[in-house]
């Protein structure tokens, strides 16, 4: 599977979310059992990381994924860049796996 490259705007202080479609080869996986996991850091060495909540949409063969960070957590966020990845593992084999990536530019708000 590619790792598909995905960049997003988030604007502190707001509640964020974002459906994604998984695909191989150009078609839909089945996500049935899938473990997921998706964080973001201001670089991929940082320490500090934010977590979104993962939420799987039906029916699981349709392949589409909820990415949800709430207000509360993007509050805590400081304007700039910051990468971020989701990662799938497999109720089959229990591998691993990376299934999309990115950047991620937070936005200040004057509100």
């Amino acid at each position: 599977m590619a790792v598909a490259a995905v960049n997003l705007t988030i604007d502190k202080g707001t509640d964020f979310s974002i459906a994604l479609k998984i695909k191989t080869d150009g078609a839909s996986i089945n996500l049935t059992g899938y473990g997921f996991s998706c964080t973001m850091r201001k670089h991929y060495t940082a320490t500090v990381g934010y977590g979104f909540s993962t939420e799987l949409l039906n029916p699981a063969s349709s392949g589409v994924v909820r990415l949800k960070l709430h207000k509360s957590v993007t509050s805590e966020l400081n304007p700039g860049r910051y990468v971020w990845d989701l990662l799938l593992t497999n109720p089959t084999n229990g591998d691993t796996i990376k299934s999309a990536e990115g950047t991620i530019i937070v936005r200040g708000t004057s509100s």
